[in-house]
C-alpha cells in the first residue's frame, strides 16, 4: 500500500523557539497588555491575549532584554495570533530574548496616536495626572513647605540663643 505525500514549506524563513514568558504587546491604539509569547523567531512571533486584534494590525511588542519592537498580524485564531516583525530581529537580539529573565511587564504611558496634534490643555493635564495634584494644589503645598521651613529655622535659631544666653549667665 503506498501513501501519497507532498512536502511543501510553510514560508517562514528562520526557524521557531517554543517559549512561553510573559511580554507588553502595544494594540493599534498604543494601549498597553499583558501577553504571553509562545514562540519566537528572527522573522516573528505567536502569541496569546484575550484582546481581538484584527489582521494587518500594527503592533509593537516590548520583550525584556531588546526592548519593543513593531510588528504586524498575519494570522489569528481564538485567542492566538500570529505576528511577523516589521523588521526581522538581529541573531544577537534574538538570543537576548531567549536568555533573558521573565519580568513582570511594566505599564507604560500611551504616547498619542502619531496623527494626533496636541489639543490646548492636554500638557497640563499630563502634568497633572503625573503628580496627582492640580496646579493649584501644587502651588499651595510649595508655599506651605516654604512657612514650615522658615518656623523650622526660626525655632531653632531661637533655641540656640537661649543654649548660648544660658551660657553666658
Amino acid at each position: 500500500m503506498a501513501i501519497a505525500a507532498q512536502l511543501y514549506q510553510d514560508g517562514r524563513e528562520a526557524e521557531r523557539h517554543s517559549v512561553e514568558f510573559d511580554a507588553t504587546l502595544r494594540d493599534p491604539a498604543f494601549l498597553p497588555l499583558d501577553v504571553v509569547v509562545e514562540d519566537l523567531s528572527t522573522g516573528g512571533f505567536r502569541v496569546v491575549t484575550d484582546t481581538d486584534l484584527p489582521l494587518a494590525a500594527e503592533i509593537g511588542l516590548g520583550v525584556a532584554g531588546i526592548g519593543t519592537h513593531g510588528a504586524r498580524v498575519v494570522w489569528r485564531g481564538e485567542g492566538i495570533y500570529g505576528c511577523e516583525f516589521l523588521i526581522p530581529l538581529k541573531d544577537d537580539e534574538l538570543r537576548m530574548a531567549l536568555s533573558a529573565p521573565s519580568f513582570e511587564p511594566l505599564v507604560m504611558p500611551s504616547p498619542a496616536p502619531r496623527n494626533a496634534a496636541p489639543e490646548a490643555g492636554d500638557e497640563q493635564q499630563q502634568r497633572e495626572q503625573r503628580s496627582g495634584l492640580s496646579l493649584r494644589s501644587r502651588l499651595y503645598s510649595i508655599i506651605a513647605a516654604a512657612i514650615a521651613a522658615w518656623v523650622v529655622a526660626i525655632a531653632l535659631g531661637w533655641i540656640a540663643f537661649r543654649i548660648v544666653g544660658g551660657l553666658l549667665h
